[in-house]
C-alpha cells in the first residue's frame, strides 16, 4: 500500500467516525478513542497534527 493509498484509507476511515458522531450513533469520548487507536495504528500520527492545527486556524 503506497502512502497515498494509506492516506485515503485514513481520511475515509475517519470520514465515517465524523459521521457516527454527528449521528450520535457513538458519543464524543468513542469518536476521540477510535480516532487515536485508528491515527496510532495506521501511524498517522502527524496526518492528526495537521488537522488539529488546521481547525484551530478556522476557529
Amino acid at each position: 500500500m503506497t502512502n497515498e493509498q494509506k492516506r485515503d484509507l485514513y481520511y475515509r476511515q475517519k470520514e465515517t467516525l465524523d459521521q457516527f458522531l454527528t449521528t450520535g450513533a457513538i458519543t464524543r469520548a468513542q469518536y476521540e478513542k477510535s480516532l487515536g487507536d485508528l491515527t496510532r495504528k495506521m501511524g498517522m500520527e502527524d496526518e492528526l497534527h495537521t488537522e488539529e492545527a488546521k481547525d484551530e486556524q478556522v476557529q
